[in-house]
């Protein structure tokens, strides 16, 4: 039997789990098609474990194995006097392409930056800067991953959750937040929001300055963001939608207060039911387009209301703790 040594790097690649979806067409059908093919991927995989003991000191002078991997190799070929079953070739050319591509992987992960994770709990939120300079703050029960130092082209960061950054700009290396269901944003420099749904089927994105590039795994080709639009991917539809002129207060969380630029009032009620846990009813329907504005206000609910009802010639009625209704009103 004779084997391509390509299939036994597609081999090494799946044990260390950087086998493409193609390349792992492609060995399977490989695979298939001998049973000899399959046992060699057997041995191949138990000498795999037993290298995968290797420390991270170990630096392996990668010239060196590979040419002691063509000397052996040459040495195999060679004609001898006792004749050694293919099987057992295969086994040690394998060996020794394990041995080397072993010694790679420990060279590249030693090389590579040490990952920071930092989790917030479901009763805080949290502040954190990233190596850049950046600015994170992280809501209850998410998950920021990011590098101990920012290498390469691009600066990844990994989120589960919700979290708003205000990114340190640098032009020529994108900031990058990859979601955890394969959705993605990528920044030069702004203030934005990212919140991962519980179930990972919808992505929300709010824009408070700058520009981003919003790419859901589904789609991409992705849409640039700018100041105060809102993106909603469900991937139930799946549906990219886009508001623009957001009030984003869904960003309450982090800025600590709610603002609203001539925003019609029933959005105003769904905001504040929101942000303040409460239920209110807007009984006259002539109200619900009327434009209301109040900057970053951080008042407790029954004084919003009251300056509500004052700017809008409102009656309040709080009939039941958290309950609350506004009769009358006159939209000027």
């Amino acid at each position: 039997m004779q084997v391509n040594d390509k299939y036994i790097l597609l081999l090494t690649k799946r044990f260390s789990g950087d086998l493409s979806p193609e390349e792992s067409v492609e060995l399977q059908e490989w695979l298939n098609q001998a049973p000899d093919n399959e046992r060699l991927a057997a041995d191949l995989l138990q000498a795999w474990e037993k290298g995968g003991t290797y420390g991270k000191s170990f630096v392996p002078d990668l010239d060196a194995a590979f040419l002691k991997v063509q000397s052996r190799i040459k040495q195999e070929e060679q004609p001898r006097s006792r004749v050694i079953p293919m099987s057992q070739y295969l086994v040690r050319v394998a060996a020794v392409f394990v041995l080397l591509a072993v010694g790679t992987w420990v060279y590249r992960e030693a090389s590579q930056p040490e990952s920071l994770r930092v989790l917030v709990d479901r009763n805080d939120k949290q502040q954190i800067e990233l190596p850049d300079g950046t600015r994170a703050w992280l809501r209850k029960n998410s998950t920021l991953e990011f590098p101990a130092r920012f290498e390469g082209a691009e600066r990844h960061v990994r989120l589960s959750g919700e979290a708003y950054f205000e990114v340190a700009h640098d032009a020529t290396h994108p900031f990058v937040v990859d979601v955890q269901n394969g959705d993605r944003i990528k920044v030069l420099g702004t203030e934005f929001g990212v919140r991962l749904s519980d179930n990972q089927q919808r992505t929300d994105v709010f824009v408070r300055s700058g520009r981003v590039l919003f790419s859901p795994e589904m789609q991409p080709e992705g849409i640039v963001l700018t100041a105060r639009d809102k993106a909603t991917f469900d991937r139930n539809s799946p549906r990219l939608s886009i508001e623009k002129s957001a009030t984003l207060n869904e960003l309450a969380w982090q800025t600590g207060g709610l603002e609203f630029v001539s925003t019609p009032m029933e959005k105003v009620i769904g905001d504040l039911e929101s942000h303040y846990k409460v239920k209110i009813t807007l009984e006259n329907p002539a109200m619900r387009s009327c434009p209301h504005t109040a900057l970053h206000t951080t008042q407790p609910i029954e004084k919003v209301l009251e300056s509500l009802a004052l700017t809008h010639q409102l009656r309040v009625k709080n009939p039941a703790p958290g309950l609350y209704q506004l009769t009358g009103g006159n939209c000027q």
